[in-house]
């Protein structure tokens, strides 16, 4: 089977898709490194209200990337599209793989061009990403989906992509 067909980009169902691993994946420093996230103890419940937070807006949307094997789809990590800017037609998006053994397997990438095609479903013109300069997992992602660097900021780099 093909890796985009193994793959599956949904919204996060609570009940379901809000678990033990999940919490793992959030409050670990190496999973976290470079993002904020690192800094707030994740708890089940902040984690569902972070994600019915999700569910319901109109200017984020946050999905769970799912490995389709056999009947079951394996949560692997979250991709989020936004905030968006609807006047500019523009948003951000961001990302993370929580199982470590799959990092360099591709399936950030092929989250990255799921979510380009949301956007253009959704008539963005823009997307953005905000990484740390040390990520360079995240600088090659960018790259593969054709994302160049917009800006240079002290820590951080901005990589977009006219879509």
């Amino acid at each position: 089977m093909k890796k985009s067909k193994a793959l599956i980009i949904k919204k996060l169902n609570l009940k379901e898709d809000i678990s033990k691993k999940y919490q793992k994946w959030m409050n670990d420093p190496i999973v976290h490194k470079y993002t904020k996230q690192k800094y707030i103890k994740h708890s089940l419940e902040s984690i569902k209200n972070f994600d019915r937070e999700k569910n319901r807006s109109k200017e984020e949307y946050l999905y769970g990337i799912f490995l389709k094997k056999k009947n079951l789809n394996i949560h692997i990590g979250n991709i989020k599209l936004g905030p968006i800017n609807w006047t500019h037609k523009s948003a951000y998006i961001s990302y993370f793989i929580g199982v470590k053994k799959l990092w360099g397997c591709g399936y950030t990438t092929l989250a990255i061009m799921e979510i380009i095609k949301r956007a253009k479903y959704k008539k963005l013109k823009k997307l953005k990403a905000i990484f740390n300069k040390k990520n360079t997992g995240s600088k090659k992602v960018l790259v593969k989906n054709g994302f160049t660097i917009e800006r240079k900021k002290k820590s951080e780099n901005v990589y977009s992509i006219m879509i």
